[in-house]
């Protein structure tokens, strides 16, 4: 099957998508807490102007514009620029805060930089992140701050899936360098322990649905994709927790998602972990 970008899959949900943001949507609320992160931390920054980049159906956008700031959001989906616009108006604000475009391409509506530009589920689906965030930059003042999430690769070892057997065998040992004799060995150890469970689930995750996206390791960040774009990082927070391996949000959801639910705390170590996304706060240098 041929993998999709984000912006066309979640283009053709932009009806619905507004159920990531329930609490009881019959699915884990991830995006509510991310939402929460976010708005925690911009309330400590007290930006004036703020972007929303790659802003899906709106609900951000609206919240930031509620809690004050002079806010705006774009999104490569046509279909969520019209949801998004149709949501502003209904709630009285100007449906120009939100234009299509690219998140390595577009034009600020602005003619002054942004006091702090953002990125909620969005710069991991972009073909380069670190391109993403040289251009998102570029849109900041000195002093202003980026602050976006990804996803989490240090959760293949919390996986206990073929994930796990993955990351394993290409990141941690080194099988590549042994003989193919000891190398064949290692590889057929791990994919026993942790075989690509033949379980029914209740819905596919996007590596499953053919979305390209892109993982990274929370402790690499700052030296792969900060420091070399001018960025500073002010913090990490983690969200998207899973109390137990994640196939059992399939046999066991309520169960499964009051636990995890229960340890949602952006500064909680487990997340290194145990957490599938977390959030990056930087600050722009130069």
């Amino acid at each position: 099957m041929v993998n999709e970008s984000a912006f066309e899959v979640f283009g053709r949900e932009a009806d619905t998508y507004d159920r990531n943001y329930l609490m009881d949507s019959g699915r884990y609320p991830d995006h509510v807490y991310r939402l929460k992160i976010f708005r925690d931390i911009l309330a400590e920054l007290k930006p004036r102007t703020v972007l929303d980049a790659g802003c899906g159906s709106g609900i951000p956008l609206v919240t930031f514009l509620k809690d004050g700031y002079d806010a705006y959001g774009f999104d490569r989906s046509q279909d969520m620029v019209r949801a998004t616009r149709q949501r502003l108006k209904s709630e009285g604000f100007e449906g120009s805060r939100v234009f299509e475009g690219d998140l390595d391409t577009f034009t600020s509506p602005l003619p002054n930089l942004f006091d702090a530009t953002l990125g909620l589920g969005s710069v991991y689906y972009t073909p380069d992140t670190s391109r993403t965030l040289k251009n998102l930059a570029e849109h900041t003042r000195v002093g202003g701050s980026l602050i976006f999430s990804l996803r989490n690769e240090l959760f293949s070892l919390c996986s206990l899936n073929e994930y796990s057997a993955e990351y394993l065998l290409n990141k941690i040992f080194p099988v590549k360098s042994a003989s193919a004799q000891l190398g064949k060995a290692v590889t057929e150890y791990f994919e026993a322990r942790f075989p690509k469970l033949d379980t029914s689930k209740l819905f596919k995750n996007v590596d499953e649905r053919n979305i390209n996206s892109h993982l990274h390791n929370p402790l690499l960040v700052e030296k792969q994709l900060l420091i070399p774009n001018g960025l500073n990082l002010r913090g990490i927070y983690y969200y998207h927790f899973h109390a137990l391996p994640p196939i059992f949000e399939h046999s066991h959801q309520a169960e499964f998602y009051e636990l995890s639910m229960r340890r949602e705390d952006p500064s909680d170590w487990r997340g290194l972990v145990s957490a599938s996304c977390f959030v990056v706060h930087a600050e722009k240098i130069f």
